[in-house]
């Protein structure tokens, strides 16, 4: 009985860590998503059937086709989420008076940059940890503090995600305004490479999950931020990719994932991104004010701390409940189950 009441504690303490996630895996296969018109509207490695997508013109598309021997997918028009009309102001001060901090960690600490760090994948800290250090040190400019965590989660496999999970409830554990999950994609140059007034840049894709209770919130953030963009840099942003994992994003309504670029784009374009996306994140949470009853928003508004982009989606309490305490219990009646069946074997008489 004691064996069983220990094995029972055992399960309790240490399955909310080894839940089993749905994530991205290494550089590999890339679907080429098209329209039922055969239009090509985006790419991104692990499609299935039921992942969304929203893109610029925040027009929202379903994937309801993948052939996984031509490598494509087939996706449907399904909705158009409205914009709201933005207004930017020549006032660009601190509207809140409160303290600005930003959280942020990879879960994929391996990923890099073929042109510039000269290999797509480290067993270690990689490239992305250059971008991560460099978007801290840009908020930073705008007096954000920025938390990083460079805990390492490899190997990049499919239970990174369950690994940086503690991570991500350490960092929360401050109240952070969002907390960001830094990566780098794996599809191919031209879809990240855009070109705007003449230069190169990177372009920058977030991505949400679906299997988690903040998804509405973590998508309405995102759909502030690519509108703020718009204004600011409009090149920035690709696209919202809804995929069916969860990406830990069910601890924050205000958690993202960010596709730093791809591993064969130039890292240089890479950090040009990582500038922008540091003001755009600033301008989005502390500078910009929203109108509720037309949903218009204001860069630059008028100080009123109840009013900003930042205090309307805040609401940052890890919900430690379905976390913590399902995995558990699931995997206490696991155990319970084969430790039962164990003993009733052993006591089964012998023929």
């Amino acid at each position: 009985m004691k064996k069983l009441i220990i094995l029972f504690l055992i399960a309790f303490l240490l399955l909310p860590v080894t839940q089993i996630p749905t994530s991205a895996e290494e550089i590999g296969i890339v679907y080429q998503i098209y329209d039922e018109n055969d239009i090509l509207l985006t790419e991104r490695e692990d499609v299935e059937t039921g992942d969304k997508f929203i893109d610029k013109n925040f027009n929202e598309f379903e994937v309801y086709l993948v052939d996984n021997t031509n490598l494509t997918a087939k996706a449907k028009y399904t909705k158009t989420y409205p914009k709201p009309n933005i207004t930017k102001k020549s006032n660009l001060e601190q509207i809140s008076a409160k303290p600005k901090k930003i959280a942020m960690y990879m879960t994929h600490n391996d990923e890099s940059y073929i042109l510039g760090d000269g290999t797509e994948s480290v067993y270690g800290k990689g490239g992305i940890h250059d971008i991560a250090k460099l978007i801290k040190s840009e908020l930073a400019k705008y007096n954000v503090t920025a938390t990083l965590d460079e805990t390492l989660h490899i190997p990049h496999n499919s239970t990174a995600y369950s690994r940086s999970n503690a991570t991500a409830q350490r960092l929360l554990k401050d109240s952070p305004d969002a907390i960001f999950d830094i990566h780098r994609d794996g599809a191919s140059r031209q879809y990240y490479l855009t070109k705007y007034n003449g230069k190169e840049h990177s372009k920058v894709r977030i991505v949400l999950g679906q299997s988690n209770s903040n998804s509405k919130k973590n998508l309405e953030f995102a759909l502030y931020l690519m509108s703020v963009a718009e204004v600011e840099c409009p090149w920035l942003f690709h696209d919202i990719y809804w995929g069916k994992g969860h990406y830990n994003q069910a601890l924050s309504n205000k958690a993202l994932l960010f596709e730093m670029g791809t591993h064969t784009i130039e890292k240089s374009y890479v950090e040009e991104s990582a500038k922008e996306l540091a003001k755009v994140i600033n301008s989005t949470l502390y500078k910009t004010t929203i109108d509720e009853s037309d949903n218009s928003l204001t860069i630059g508004g008028e100080q009123n701390n109840n009013s900003t982009l930042n205090n309307k989606l805040e609401n940052n309490q890890i919900n430690l409940l379905p976390v913590i305490l399902i995995p558990s219990l699931i995997g206490v009646m696991a155990i319970s189950f084969a430790v039962t069946t164990h003993y009733m074997k052993k006591k089964k008489p012998k023929k």
